[in-house]
């Protein structure tokens, strides 16, 4: 049997599937391989103002790795209706290099139970709801902030969802402390702990969903920190044309000090051909502090074509500007630096 499911694994990487190529399904069990390679070619710079204008750049021009990544996801069939899973996901990019290609880690990995009565769950290194709370179009320079809001990944995550009901999904995961990314780099500040509920419901051509997460973070004090942030997200189809609207709010508190943000971010797709789509977003968010303000205002827009159902290449550009101002003697705000990222960049996926 071990030599035939590690032939099936190697056919595997040689021919191609809708989603997953299954390399082993027999007797209640399955096993799937799936995974992309990503790479683009861009031209990006960030410039730096402060109060005064003076700026500093900073300018790279680079033909890098976007996320490329292989998993494999086991299930197995148990007793009235129920199954147990569990998938690996690795990624290439634990590197201080320029093209992104590094060392190799499992920047995904968890088990589970479930059946379609009573839902699935799952414990371990994966996603929460809320990183299904945005429906703009992106392939790589998607500058929606929403993981500033609620948590949307953790190391250690314990997941449930249930989706009984037609058209509807409901979700709620805990996240037990988090010093370290998947890539072992120092989390600052680090999650104590950190909770979301959220659901997701489309009928016709509606799609509306919503979240709402509290997260505590280390402080290594007695104070608190904790920050509570609400997602929702809406889109509908005319036809060929689609519009989305991302939208959060986020109360954060530091000790004594409060901050609070929302972000609005409208954005649009249009099928041009069968194989071809145009998209766009935009964004605005504002953070306000007890003595500070920032307002940023995002521009992205792109297109792809589908050259195979699993190859596909793009062309998309972003514009970001943050302005930052500082309270004055007078009890106002004054201009106090800005930020300006752009970049642009032609990149291709193949799926397998």
């Amino acid at each position: 049997m071990k030599k035939t499911l590690a032939a099936l694994i190697v056919t595997a990487f040689a021919a191609s599937a809708a989603n997953a190529a299954v390399v082993y399904d027999n007797e209640g069990t399955k096993v799937e391989l799936n995974g992309s390679l990503r790479v683009i070619m861009e031209k990006a710079d960030k410039k730096e103002y402060d109060a005064a204008n003076h700026s500093t750049k900073k300018s790279n021009s680079a033909l890098r790795n976007a996320g490329s990544r292989f998993g494999i996801t086991v299930k197995h069939n148990l007793d009235n209706d129920f199954y147990a899973l569990g998938r690996v996901e690795f990624r290439f990019d634990d590197t201080t290099s320029r093209d992104k290609f590094g060392g190799v880690y499992a920047k995904r990995a968890y088990v589970g139970l479930g059946s379609k009565a009573i839902g699935e769950l799952k414990f371990g290194r994966q996603l929460t709801i809320a990183d299904d709370l945005t429906q703009a179009n992106d392939y790589d320079y998607g500058f929606i902030p929403k993981e500033e809001y609620i948590p949307t990944a953790g190391t250690g995550v314990v997941r449930y969802d249930y989706k009984g009901i037609e058209g509807l999904q409901l979700s709620a995961n805990y996240n037990f402390g988090q010093t370290n990314d998947e890539k072992g780099n120092p989390l600052k500040p680090g999650i104590k702990n950190a909770y979301a509920v959220g659901a997701l419901y489309t009928v016709g051509d509606l799609d509306a969903r919503l979240a709402y997460g509290h997260t505590n973070f280390e402080t290594g004090a007695s104070y608190a920190h904790r920050l509570d942030g609400v997602l929702a997200s809406l889109g509908y189809k005319f036809g060929d044309f689609t519009l989305t609207g991302d939208f959060a709010y986020g109360h954060e508190k530091f000790d004594d000090e409060k901050t609070n943000k929302f972000y609005v971010a409208p954005g649009f797709a249009y099928q041009v051909l069968p194989a071809s789509k145009v998209y766009g977003n935009y964004l605005y968010e504002r953070v306000k502090g007890e003595n500070t303000k920032d307002k940023t205002h995002g521009f992205l827009l792109g297109a792809d074509y589908q050259l195979h159902k699993q190859v596909v290449v793009f062309l998309e550009g972003k514009y970001v500007t943050t302005k930052n101002y500082a309270e004055n003697a007078n009890g106002g705000y004054a201009y106090d630096g800005k930020t300006k990222d752009r970049a642009i960049g032609v990149g291709m996926r193949v799926f397998f």
